[in-house]
C-alpha cells in the first residue's frame, strides 16, 4: 500500500513541476484528474468505496447533517446537498457523507 501511495506522490510532484505557462491549463488539469483516478483506483483495490446517495432520504447511519433547514416541500428528512463524500471500507462505515438536510416544517 505504501509503495502504491508513493507512486501517486511522485505523479503529484511531476504535475507541480510542470509549468502551465504558455498553455490553457488543460494539460495540468488532465494530469491532476489522472492522478485522482489513480488514487481512487488504489482505494477501490483496498476495499474503500464512496457512499452513493440513493434517492434523497436522510440516513443517519451513513449521513452526518451539517445544516438542517425546515421546508414545507418535504414530509421526511431529506438530503438537500452533499457537502463531502462519505466512504465505506468493505461493509463498514469509514467516514459518513456530510450533507445539508431538509426537514418538515414544525406544526404542519
Amino acid at each position: 500500500l505504501l509503495l502504491d501511495l508513493l507512486d501517486i506522490v511522485d505523479n503529484f510532484e511531476r504535475a507541480l513541476q510542470s509549468s502551465p505557462d504558455g498553455t490553457d491549463g488543460k494539460t495540468f488539469r488532465d494530469g491532476v484528474e489522472l492522478i485522482l483516478r489513480m488514487f481512487q483506483n488504489l482505494l477501490a483495490k483496498n476495499g474503500v468505496r464512496p457512499i452513493v446517495l440513493e434517492g434523497r432520504a436522510f440516513d443517519p447511519n451513513f449521513h452526518h447533517a451539517m445544516t438542517v433547514s425546515e421546508s414545507d416541500k418535504v414530509e421526511e428528512p431529506e438530503v438537500e446537498e452533499e457537502l463531502q463524500t462519505g466512504y465505506m471500507h468493505h461493509d463498514r462505515l469509514l467516514r459518513p457523507t456530510l450533507v445539508k438536510v431538509l426537514v418538515p416544517k414544525k406544526g404542519q
